[in-house]
């Protein structure tokens, strides 16, 4: 051990009367708090508050949106990159990206296209809310319906790696997927899917459906459902308001109402 690792470890263990002197120093220095002046730290926390709001939005504006924006084959009006700390969303591959209007994303999502595929395709609808730290990884299509909100971990239409040839794996990055393997996956619309939820390959997540935070998702969810676990389970059926009918029509609320009438709770 180094000499200055030996002198903080004789400090730590107050080997002698000095490194105790010592270590009770230094615990009086890192324990030292500033006391609350009032309206001067309630001044400044509003004032850096705004300061690095304003900072943030105009880099937002003329620089980290319209980066984003060049990398996509359509985005909608009033597309918001919301600030977490990276500045914009990485995309990675070839991917196909379409954004209706009124979407919020955060720049800490990340957006992969794989080669298993010609020209995938992640299609988002207009007013969704994507949350930070979601990734999508696409190998052939991915759609989000209008007016869900997402905070998935992942939402693959894909396994990723091989799974039924272990060969195929021994190779730097693990390899790719097969084409066998690549489903698509559609999220309807006015969907609430829960922090850390994932969703498999082939998934249909019927509209209106609310996903508790960590829910494995997977098969097919009928419309206005709860779900929970892993595997995901049905849990509660979720009431579907007339005044929906005023957007989506009574025909399409009628079929809602018709599907999740025939729907079992799982135990």
């Amino acid at each position: 051990m180094g000499g200055w690792a030996a002198f903080k470890v004789a400090i730590r263990k107050r080997e002698t009367p000095f490194h105790a002197r010592l270590y009770d120093m230094a615990k009086f220095i890192f324990g030292i708090s500033m006391p609350v002046v009032p309206g001067l730290h309630s001044f400044l926390y509003n004032e850096w508050a705004t300061r690095t709001s304003i900072w943030h939005n105009f880099w937002r504006v003329v620089y980290y949106e319209p980066m984003f924006k060049s990398q996509c084959r359509s985005v909608g009006k009033n597309f918001r990159m919301w600030y977490s700390g990276n500045g914009t969303t990485r995309i990675l591959g070839n991917l196909g990206i379409y954004i209706g209007d009124n979407v919020a994303m955060f720049d800490k999502v990340s957006l992969v296209g794989l080669t298993v595929c010609e020209n995938p395709e992640l299609h988002i609808g207009s007013n969704v809310y994507i949350a930070p730290f979601v990734r999508f990884m696409v190998a052939k299509r991915i759609d989000v319906g209008d007016y869900s909100m997402v905070g998935c971990h992942i939402i693959m239409d894909n396994s990723g790696h091989p799974v039924a040839d272990a060969r195929a794996r021994m190779v730097p990055g693990g390899g790719h997927p097969s084409k066998g393997g690549v489903r698509p996956v559609r999220i309807g619309v006015l969907c609430f899917l829960g922090e850390a939820s994932v969703i498999y390959p082939g998934t249909t997540v019927g509209d209106g459906v609310v996903a508790k935070v960590g829910t494995h998702i997977m098969g097919e969810i009928p419309p206005f459902c709860l779900i929970e676990g892993n595997p995901c389970r049905i849990v509660g059926k979720l009431p579907i308001n007339d005044n929906l009918a005023e957007v989506f029509g009574e025909e399409r609320v009628r079929a809602w109402r018709k599907a999740q009438d025939v729907v079992v709770l799982d135990a």
